[in-house]
């Protein structure tokens, strides 16, 4: 039997020790757009200050950066590094999760080109990024 797509992408996620603390779920992966989706919720350790709801910027930035290298993952079905990556901050993220939706501007033969967004549990946009990958398998 052949792994899914989806199945793979998760098994890739998951593989990584800090992945594995910080927990996000992968919910959708639409080969045809190039993209995939993934949900977080958000625990007291992410946010800024205790007792506030907001979450960390780095949270954020990690979002960006997991979901990213997931919709070139799920393209090439082999990991990939990062390359390059920027995030910028639009609204405090609040609630009880955050949805990172990252789809693929391009993927050439040595790099991959991802647009991220990033909304919190009201659907309001909170950040957006942009990501770049070495796609050659190494």
């Amino acid at each position: 039997m052949t792994q899914s797509t989806f199945e793979f992408v998760r098994d890739n996620i998951a593989a990584t020790p800090f992945h594995q603390w910080l927990l996000p779920e992968l919910t959708n992966v639409d080969e045809q757009a190039g993209s995939v989706t993934l949900h977080l919720k958000i625990r007291p350790e992410f946010c800024r200050l205790p007792g506030r709801p907001e979450l960390h910027g780095a949270v954020v930035a990690a979002m960006v950066d997991i979901s990213g290298h997931a919709a070139v993952c799920a393209k090439l079905l082999h990991s990939v590094a990062t390359i390059d990556m920027r995030v910028d901050y639009l609204r405090m993220a609040a609630g009880t999760e955050i949805v990172a939706v990252a789809t693929i501007v391009k993927l050439g033969r040595t790099i991959g080109l991802v647009d991220i967004r990033i909304t919190d549990d009201q659907k309001r946009l909170c950040a957006v990024g942009r990501a770049s990958y070495v796609t050659m398998n190494m």
